[in-house]
């Protein structure tokens, strides 16, 4: 029997969720993105673990991307973002910004982490795994639009425009 796309081989099994080279969806879809957040999630619970076996951040962050979509039915190609997304969240915790995730700067920080005590690197993960339980408040529409207008129009100084100048020409 062919396979379909809900089923593989003689079974039934849900087919996984999309991989990232077939969309972004992620960005717009909750469903999938709930998926990764948890994945994320599973993956620092489980990271804190594995130091308990002497295994480094780096090491227990290694590979941990596949553990995590497996048990929550994502395609294994989603791995490297949820890794990414891990790393980046203790990075975040560990210099109070958000750095990007492919900052030239991230590579020397998860080094820096490595170097710390087991406890520390603990901390930290369990830190990033407090602050990533955390949900942000959805700003409405009319909320983005007076953010950008609050911050474009504070100025340190603004040259005061009055009639004293003359007309323009």
């Amino acid at each position: 029997m062919p396979e379909s796309p809900t089923t593989r081989g003689s079974h039934q099994e849900p087919v996984p969720a999309a991989a990232p080279a077939e969309s972004i969806r992620w960005l717009r879809d909750p469903g999938l993105a709930r998926k990764l957040h948890e994945a994320v999630g599973l993956l620092l619970h489980s990271m804190a673990d594995m130091l308990d076996d002497a295994y480094p951040f780096s090491a227990s962050l290694e590979g941990g991307g596949l553990f995590a979509c497996e048990h929550k039915g994502l395609d294994f190609a989603w791995a490297p973002l949820v890794e990414a997304e891990t790393a980046r969240l203790v990075a975040e915790v560990t210099t109070s910004t958000s750095p990007g995730l492919f900052a030239p700067e991230l590579p020397a920080l998860i080094t820096a982490i490595d170097a710390q005590p087991e406890h520390v690197q603990q901390a930290l993960i369990r830190q990033a795994a407090a602050r990533h339980l955390t949900r942000s408040a959805v700003p409405k529409p009319s909320q983005i639009t007076a953010r950008v207008h609050d911050t474009s129009a504070t100025r340190l100084y603004a040259i005061p425009l009055t009639a004293a100048r003359g007309p323009s020409r």
